[in-house]
């Protein structure tokens, strides 16, 4: 398994992660029971921040290579003897 395939495994369970905030967010909000509210808090906190760690992952395999390549393409300066030819 490469990084980068890796790293769509993290971005399906980072989808998931996020599918379930908005499910509580959505209950969150069509409650008027305030301890529910802070219950459902309570349950979000976590998952936000692991929503949060897993999209870092998934930015930091998918640069992985990006930082190995160079950002402009080399131009050939021809070749490695530089003195000038007659």
């Amino acid at each position: 398994m490469t990084l980068y395939e890796l790293s769509l495994e993290y971005e399906q369970t980072a989808a998931t992660l996020r599918g379930r905030i908005m499910e509580l967010e959505q209950e969150r909000r069509q409650t008027e029971n305030e301890r529910l509210r802070q219950q459902l808090d309570r349950r979000l906190r976590p998952l936000r921040s692991m929503y949060r760690d897993t999209r870092a992952v998934v930015r930091h395999l998918k640069g992985y290579y990006e930082r190995l390549e160079p950002r402009r393409p080399v131009r050939s300066r021809g070749p490695w003897n530089h003195r000038r030819r007659s």
